[in-house]
């Protein structure tokens, strides 16, 4: 009984060791992991902030852009169009060809990014905000298109019949189809509007968000 006592405490030192040991090395193996994990989820957010920032320039370079107290905004450019083309149907000098240009109003960065799930974990006002401006810039950009189109397709096509074809017999007014242009452009106008106004509340949203100088 003695001897096996013996034994015991012999061992205890050596198995207090490997204890110890074995703790330091899974303390070390936990750290570890859970530092990992933690820059993990720090880039997530760091990429996220990053993403929404990207967005928020954007917004904010666009709303700028097309804002009315810029005159060389693009609500601005639409209604001196609007201005200068009713002028010319008034006195019978419709233009042959009309096409509204605009590539820097595609913000495909900003749709790809609604239309994907990197906006899913924004809060639901701040993304209800970016949904609505980016419904918004399609139909704007869908009227611009349907602009282009009915313009080549009721004027320029017919051009070589002749002034008059384009308006009704024995008069200054214009016939229905001309008139369809003149109230697409309208159509324009009023989206270009609402536009630069949700762009603004989806910027500002972002910016009292993640605090966007």
């Amino acid at each position: 009984m003695k001897k096996f006592l013996k034994k015991i405490r012999l061992l205890i030192p050596k198995t207090t060791k490997y204890f110890f040991d074995f703790f330091v090395v899974f303390i070390g193996v936990f750290l570890a992991f859970w530092l990992n994990a933690r820059k993990e989820t720090q880039d997530k957010k760091e990429e996220e902030v990053q993403i929404y920032r990207a967005v928020y320039e954007d917004l904010n370079a666009f709303y700028v852009s097309g804002r009315e107290e810029n005159e060389r905004g693009f609500i601005n450019l639409f209604q001196n169009y609007k201005k200068d083309l009713d002028s010319l149907i008034s006195i019978k000098k419709i233009p042959a060809n009309k096409f509204l240009y605009g590539d820097y109003w595609h913000l495909e960065i900003i749709n790809s990014l609604s239309n994907s799930d990197k906006l899913a974990n924004i809060n639901a006002e701040l993304f209800k905000g970016l949904a609505n401006f980016n419904t918004s810039h399609q139909m704007f950009l869908h009227e611009i298109e349907g602009f282009n189109t009915k313009y080549e397709n009721y004027v320029t096509a017919d051009y070589e019949k002749g002034m008059d074809y384009f308006y009704k017999p024995d008069s200054n007014e214009p016939k229905e189809k001309i008139k369809i242009i003149q109230n697409r452009l309208d159509r324009i106008i009023s989206l270009a509007k609402m536009l630069v106004e949700n762009t603004e509340t989806a910027k500002n949203g972002l910016q009292e968000e993640f605090d966007f100088k």
